[in-house]
């Protein structure tokens, strides 16, 4: 995406702006305080369920703060936790978190066939709100259990042999970078490997250096959609079709961009997609996407056949006969879907990118960072990676949460923090601030 495609009415730049321009006056009063950061908290046991999210946001507009504030309430999280490490795992809002507890307790009342029998329905229901999240057909879905499953299918189905090539990015996550490498020493097809900056000038120089990367071998393409190491998004669309032009089958990991970013299967026009629900989607545990795009199907054999299995099925459905699965769960990821539409994923979009935001353009007024990650939206996605200075990433990831409440991630040298819809532009300015002192007094 570019900036002006980002510039969503009902959340203009004028909010990010101040956002902005107050931040440096908060960040120096929390550094003056000293200690003004440690706040004390509590545990939330909030029992019941906060209004329908309609009712809450009804008459507020979302460049209006309240706006997201309500749509944080939605979420059972812990009082002052600035959780911001949706690149891992995120919380489900309590519609997704009720409906997984609602039929649990059916399926633990009565697990029987004929009770059990609806769930055959809902789960097709749920498979057409994903195809229409996706911008895709329901035969092209199929509801697995996470990402690592879904590029798993791919590498184990894809039929490849001695001669063969497979491009990668090195930035792939071990689903789709190691997997593919324990393969290749089974079946003995090579790998090519595509390198690109920390921070690349533009989208050509990332679009250019896979072109000189193809091969009259290679047969399949993979990278991952944004990274989870360095917060780079890669130009999608642009390099779907150019292995497509070559007759190169094209994988594209989504665990940072499904549920974050709004995707458009059918623009994108990979063969294959990735993503996993317990991420940026907010959704249950244990379920994942695979699109498999309808006339490349054939091209990839099922890893998994278990009971259930027919040989007449022509859809991704072939996909995910795994056994036994969660009913509740499955159920659940059709009321995540429900969730990110109430919303709009173009403005579920907008707010990640503005807190993100928010959060690089802190850290790159701080001496001694060292940001990871693009400030260009078109390069970059709702991981922002950072490199604290001198000190230990570690410590500062742990003191980041145990004294000011800032959950992320230490991710080697450096420092992730991955804010999502249901964090406030003051916990973004928090976490700025928390740096800053550490920064300042060590850890």
């Amino acid at each position: 995406m570019i900036q002006d495609e980002l510039k969503i009415e009902s959340i203009p730049e004028s909010a990010w702006q101040e956002s902005r321009r107050s931040f440096m006056k908060r960040l120096a009063g929390g550094i003056a305080a000293g200690g003004a950061l440690v706040a004390g908290y509590g545990t939330s046991t909030a029992a019941s369920p906060p209004q329908d999210l309609d009712t809450a946001v009804s008459g507020t507009d979302p460049g209006d703060e309240r706006y997201w504030h309500a749509v944080r309430n939605q979420f059972l999280l812990r009082d002052n936790l600035a959780l911001m490490n949706a690149a891992n795992l995120c919380p489900s809002p309590f519609p997704v978190m009720e409906a997984v507890f609602k039929y649990t307790r059916d399926l633990d009342y009565d697990a029987s066939f004929q009770n059990r029998i609806k769930y055959r329905q809902i789960r097709e229901d749920t498979r057409e709100k994903m195809a229409r999240l996706l911008g895709a057909h329901p035969d092209e879905i199929a509801l697995v259990r996470n990402t690592s499953e879904a590029n798993n299918a791919i590498s184990s189905g894809y039929h490849l042999q001695t001669g063969d090539e497979v491009l990668l990015s090195d930035l792939n996550h071990p689903s789709n970078k190691s997997a593919w490498e324990v393969k290749s020493r089974r079946y003995g097809f090579k790998i090519n490997y595509v390198s690109v900056p920390l921070i690349p000038g533009g989208e050509d120089e990332i679009i250019d250096a896979f072109e000189r990367a193809y091969t009259p071998a290679t047969k399949v393409m993979s990278f991952t959609h944004v990274s989870n190491t360095t917060g780079l998004s890669m130009p999608a669309r642009q390099l779907c079709a150019t292995a497509r032009e070559r007759g190169v089958f094209s994988l594209v990991d989504g665990a940072q961009s499904f549920g974050a970013l709004k995707i458009d299967l059918a623009d994108m026009g990979c063969d294959a997609y990735s993503g996993s629900a317990h991420k940026w989607f907010m959704g249950p545990k244990e379920v994942g996407v695979l699109y498999v795009r309808k006339d490349s199907q054939d091209a990839v054999w099922p890893s998994i056949v278990s009971a259930g299995w027919r040989d007449d099925v022509d859809s991704a459905r072939k996909y995910e006969v795994l056994g036994q699965r969660d009913d509740a769960a499955l159920t659940a990821t059709g009321r995540g879907v429900d969730f990110h539409e109430k919303i709009g994923p173009d403005r579920v979009e907008a707010r990640m990118r503005q807190v993100a935001t928010a959060i690089k353009e802190g850290l790159t007024e701080l001496p001694g960072v060292t940001l990871s990650t693009s400030m260009d939206p078109a390069l970059s996605g709702g991981v922002v990676i950072f490199k604290p200075g001198d000190l230990d990433p570690r410590k500062v990831f742990a003191k980041l949460y145990d004294t000011y409440h800032v959950a992320g991630a230490g991710m080697g040298p450096n420092v992730r923090l991955s804010p999502h819809i249901y964090n406030t532009l003051d916990e973004a300015d928090r976490a700025v601030a928390a740096v800053a002192e550490i920064l300042r007094d060590g850890v």
